[in-house]
Order: C-alpha cells, then structure tokens, then sequence
C-alpha cells in the first residue's frame, strides 16, 4: 500500500485508526526478527491501555514501550532530512532505559567492534562509521532497488553497539513513504529469506534476492491491510 507523507501524518492524529494498525503490524514483525515474544495481542494492549501483558524479559518490555514511541517519532520526522544525527536521535529513543544506555552506548555510533552470530560477515570498524554513515546518506533513494541497496549497505556497516536491524528497517519504512512505495514490513513468513538474501546483497553485492524478499513483503502487508485501503484513499483524495 502506498501512502503519502500527507496522509501518513493525518492517519497518526486519528486515535484507533488504520494508522495503529499500520503500527502494530509492522513492529510486530520487526521486533520479532530480534527476539522479541510481544504477540500482536500483547502489542494492542500496550498501546490502546499502556499495559503489559505476559511474560518478558526487562530490555523486550522497554524496547517495545520504545518502539512504539519511535514509529510515531519517525512519522512525524518524515519531511527532515535523513541525517546521521537524526539517526542517532532515533537510537536514542529506541534504547532509552535499556541495559545498553547504562553502558554509553545510546545515541552515539558504536565503540567497539560487532560481529554478527552465525555468519562469517566483515562489519565496519568504529572508526570508520562516521564516514561510512555519511557517504551512505547521500545516496539517493528513488526505486525499490535503491532502498534494498541502501539497507544492506547500512547492515553491514552496523553503525550502533545494537539495534541496526530495527533502526535499518524503520529507514527502509520512512523511504518507502518518501518515495510513495508500497511499504514494507518483514513478515515473519520471509523471516528466513530476508536473512539469506540481505547476508547474499551484503557479501555479492548482488541485491536482486533482497528485492524479491521485499516485494513478498509488500504484498504481504497490502493484503493485511486491504480493508484499510478506502480510508487511505478518500484522505489521498483530501490532500491532494
């Protein structure tokens, strides 16, 4: 589904609409690609009662609270330029009153070298972040190839201590509204191949499986969200 940056915010103003479900869709799946064990159900409850339902471990809960936060911080940032300190203010909102703040590591690029479980892949060095980062957000982003490159490029620099896969693919999402793509939220039905095809862009630089995983993706979500369609295109039409 392909919403406008207009109507995006609009959609963030009205309490129970297609935007929280929009919300709790997409963080959902995101969070759960990091270990997360908030169900859909347990997600509704935080945001429509701010309660916390189940059995989670202290950094999930506060990760999750933060989460939400963040989608909302994202979508009203939409129209400022994708900057590395607006990226970093992101990471701030993410791991806020997380294990990782006690240790220096919120809101600033990583300080020590990271490596990824289970696969042999080269991550940058602290040292070369900053003009990693930099170089990569010049680029720009027009097409749905554009920001699967882009994605894996920013995996594999893995600019934070932790976090990359979240703050990755809240960019991927903002690019999409950027762009009027259909947007994207990694199901857990590709959960498997979105891992093998972005470690295959980032080791082949050949980012066609990636692409595919995410068009899946697209359909996927727009096929969750269909009966949302005719509100996002009555408030297109108000916009416009």
């Amino acid at each position: 589904m392909k919403i406008p940056i207009n109507v995006m915010q609009k959609l963030s103003k009205i309490k129970n609409s297609v935007y929280d479900n929009i919300k709790i869709e997409y963080l959902y799946h995101s969070n759960k690609l990091e270990g997360s064990t908030f169900s859909v159900q347990q997600l509704n409850i935080l945001l429509e009662e701010n309660l916390v339902t189940g059995e989670h471990s202290v950094n999930d809960v506060q990760e999750t609270i933060n989460s939400l936060k963040l989608f909302d911080f994202v979508m009203d940032t939409l129209k400022e330029p994708l900057t590395s300190r607006l990226l970093r203010e992101y990471h701030s909102i993410l791991k806020k009153n997380t294990t990782d703040e006690n240790y220096g590591f919120v809101g600033v690029y990583k300080k020590i070298p990271n490596q990824l479980r289970s696969v042999d892949l080269v991550l940058a060095e602290p040292y070369e972040v900053e003009e990693l980062m930099e170089n990569l957000l010049k680029k720009k982003i027009k097409t749905l190839q554009d920001i699967a490159d882009f994605h894996q490029r920013f995996e594999q620099i893995h600019p934070f201590q932790d976090g990359n896969g979240r703050i990755g693919r809240f960019i991927m999402l903002r690019q999409c509204l950027e762009n009027k793509i259909d947007l994207i939220a990694i199901d857990e039905e590709y959960n498997k191949e979105y891992r093998e095809a972005l470690y295959k862009a980032q080791t082949t630089e050949n980012i066609g499986g990636l692409v595919e995983v995410l068009k899946k993706c697209q359909i996927r979500l727009d096929e969750k969200l269909a009966s949302d369609r005719p509100i996002v295109e009555q408030l297109s039409e108000e916009v416009d």
